[in-house]
């Protein structure tokens, strides 16, 4: 007896291709996966990502904390002219219930690790406004400098924020001029 040979239609076809290419992409996406593993040495790259930025939090948690005592300045240490020296609050990381605040984490933009509101520690003779103990705002922007080391940062125009910090007696102050503030918030008493 004769067998029949059976016709599979375009539908079949299609589908037994797409059953094969699946199968072929979740093989390369295993292989490229315990690649990385086996190479790194390590749980690979997105673990990896995952625990450098939970360190990275961390150390910025322990900045947040420290930043948060404010060391006076002594009475000897006067800044040059219109310099401002100011405390160096930082942002916080982590919210009470221990969520990761991602902006805090981010770099460039207006996103930086320095608080807006900040206390004048010391001010230099030709201060008009800004004296010790006043709780001013910095003008972030006004601290914006543009990166042109390579060609695509000079066409895109990236920038970044630098904030100016000076350490005196191991404590960090943020210097900066009365030019880089918005306002006075809170007049000095």
């Amino acid at each position: 007896m004769q067998g029949k040979e059976i016709k599979s239609s375009q539908a079949q076809d299609d589908n037994l291709k797409n059953k094969n290419k699946q199968e072929l992409t979740n093989d390369i996406k295993g292989y490229f996966a315990e690649r990385d593993k086996t190479l790194k040495g390590a749980d690979g790259k997105a673990e990896d990502a995952k625990k450098m930025s939970g360190a990275e939090a961390e150390v910025k948690e322990l900045l947040y904390n420290n930043s948060m005592n404010v060391v006076p300045l002594s009475d000897d240490v006067e800044p040059m002219f219109n310099s401002i020296f100011l405390s160096a609050k930082r942002n916080k990381v982590r919210t009470s219930s221990g969520l990761l605040l991602a902006t805090a984490l981010m770099d460039g933009g207006a996103e930086v690790d320095y608080q807006e509101k900040q206390m004048v520690m010391a001010h230099g003779p030709q201060v008009q406004q800004a004296f010790k103990g006043t709780e001013v705002v910095l003008n972030f922007e006004s601290m914006r400098v543009q990166l042109g080391e390579n060609m695509g940062q000079k066409v895109n125009k990236e920038s970044e924020i630098k904030i100016p910090i000076i350490t005196i007696d191991g404590n960090d102050y943020i210097n900066v001029s009365e030019r880089n503030l918005k306002y006075i918030s809170k007049k000095a008493q």
